[in-house]
């Protein structure tokens, strides 16, 4: 009997992993072990599967993608579609691009690192942007997230979903001020079966406008949360912390909850573009006060029985229904595993395209001295910046080539507990992207982990009691929007 892979399905290869196979409903990349990688060759509507010839394992595999869905039994002389063919991209994998469609914006934020209120970046042209679009789906990366400056504002917005649509890219997030959020474009997403999850900010009750430096800000940012919560899309909220709002932080996320936000993100600014303004310095928290905020929220959080999945800083994050709260500074690798270990698992998957066509690896990355270094797909293929030596080693910078780097690492009676802190902050502190990550150094010298220890400790023991954890089978990711990926 001949078998045939359903429709949704691609076999696919990268240059750095050959054995793998792209949904494109989920709009999703699995990588497989060879030997189901070519059995799923053999289901192309023109070899025979013999059930009874199989071994014991080809009978495994048979019955476990026969059961998810991924093959079917062929018809009369049905063979696959070319598309659905193996293909083998001329680039290494990337899950995702981080990815801004423009460098203006409708708001005037005064902490903006991109200084989009300026239009620093400027805006690439809609036949740029297909570029781009053409060149990511050459080099099969098949999930992006959309954001700015604001990325609403282009008139050819939906164009560009259309664009995606059509190459079978999937819009992992949209990053949105929410202003423009509104029924008619739900709707248009809607008619086009996109329903991505979306990320707005929000920088506290009463003083989101103040941040945001257009009056009726936070207004607009509320009814827009309030449509998509009506929608049932997947929200997750930034919040910025300075001096002024660092008050509103409790009441803030119980609000945010209210409107049905997954996931929240709270941190001070980066001092870069609109925010090193020498007349904004007195706003900045220093990390002192930055973490004595935390230590007070904690438990207030876990008073309020935990409303929503929470990342402040890198200093505690947690997902309701855990059994087991986190500090994200904290990730350990011992001296045999420093070679191995990458030292931000963030980069190894993602890249940002910045509206001017320069590639880096991180967004945080664009507007730092650094960036120099980095190179323009308009100049050069992104396939050749992908396959480059020099973007993939800054990529898989390991946490050993840290710790080389700086002897205080390996003079640190920490280092156990370390893998290098961010890259972005690293660059931001001395243009260096093996240096040292002056946050992640003063957290662990000024207690950090003791101190947010004993902030959640009994709060935490009364909310386990109220709250018992769910049980997570092994391997079973997190639901969607439950837990940030980076500080």
């Amino acid at each position: 009997m001949k078998y045939i892979l359903n429709e949704r399905y691609r076999l696919r290869g990268w240059q750095d992993a050959h054995t793998g196979i792209y949904d494109t409903a989920a709009k999703t990349s699995k990588f497989l072990p060879k030997d189901l990688f070519l059995f799923l060759m053999r289901c192309d509507g023109a070899h025979d599967i013999e059930e009874n010839n199989l071994s014991d394992r080809e009978k495994k595999l048979f019955e476990d993608v026969t059961k998810a869905g991924v093959i079917r039994p062929a018809e009369f002389a049905e063979f696959l579609k070319p598309e659905q063919e193996y293909k083998v991209y001329p680039a290494p994998y990337k899950r995702q691009v981080h990815w801004s469609i423009t460098g203006a914006c409708n708001l005037k934020c005064r902490h903006c690192f991109m200084s989009a209120p300026h239009a620093k970046h400027g805006a690439p042209t809609h036949e740029q942007i297909i570029t781009i679009a053409d060149q990511l789906a050459e080099c099969g990366v098949f999930q992006t997230g959309l954001t700015g400056g604001e990325p609403l504002i282009r008139e050819d917005f939906l164009d560009i979903i259309d664009a995606l649509n059509e190459r079978e890219i999937g819009i992992a997030t949209i990053y949105t001020n929410g202003w423009l959020v509104d029924e008619k474009f739900l709707d248009e997403l809607d008619k086009r079966h996109v329903h991505p999850p979306f990320q707005l900010s929000f920088d506290g009750v009463g003083w989101h406008d103040f941040l945001r430096g257009v009056p009726g800000a936070e207004e607009r940012t509320l009814h827009a949360l309030k449509l998509l919560q009506e929608r049932k899309y997947p929200v997750s909220v930034s919040m910025c912390m300075h001096r002024k709002n660092r008050h509103v932080l409790r009441e803030s996320i119980k609000l945010m909850a209210s409107l049905g936000v997954r996931s929240m993100k709270c941190g001070s600014m980066m001092e870069l573009g609109e925010w090193a303004q020498p007349e904004l310095h007195d706003l900045q928290l220093t990390r002192e006060e930055e973490l004595q905020m935390f230590e007070e929220y904690i438990p207030q959080y876990f008073e309020d029985d935990a409303p929503l999945s929470i990342m402040m800083a890198g200093v505690f994050m947690y997902t309701p229904g855990d059994p087991k709260w986190e500090i994200y500074n904290r990730r350990v690798c011992s001296k045999e595993d420093e070679m191995q270990m990458p030292s931000c698992g963030v980069l190894l998957n993602n890249f940002y395209i910045g509206a001017e066509g320069m590639v880096c690896p991180c967004m945080g990355m664009a507007d730092c001295g650094y960036a120099k270094n980095f190179q323009n797909l308009f100049d050069t293929p992104l396939k050749d910046i992908l396959n480059g030596e020099k973007f993939t080693k800054l990529c898989h910078a390991k946490v050993g080539e840290i710790r080389d780097a700086n002897p205080k690492c390996r003079e640190c009676k920490y280092i156990d507990k370390c893998t290098g802190g961010c890259r972005n902050a690293a660059l931001m502190a001395g243009d260096d992207y093996y240096g040292i990550d002056p946050d992640l150094c003063w957290f662990f010298e000024h207690d950090g982990e003791a101190r947010v220890t004993a902030a959640a400790k009994d709060a935490f023991e009364a909310y386990l009691k109220r709250n018992p954890p769910k049980e997570r089978k092994p391997g079973v990711p997190m639901p969607e929007g439950e837990a940030p990926d980076c500080p």
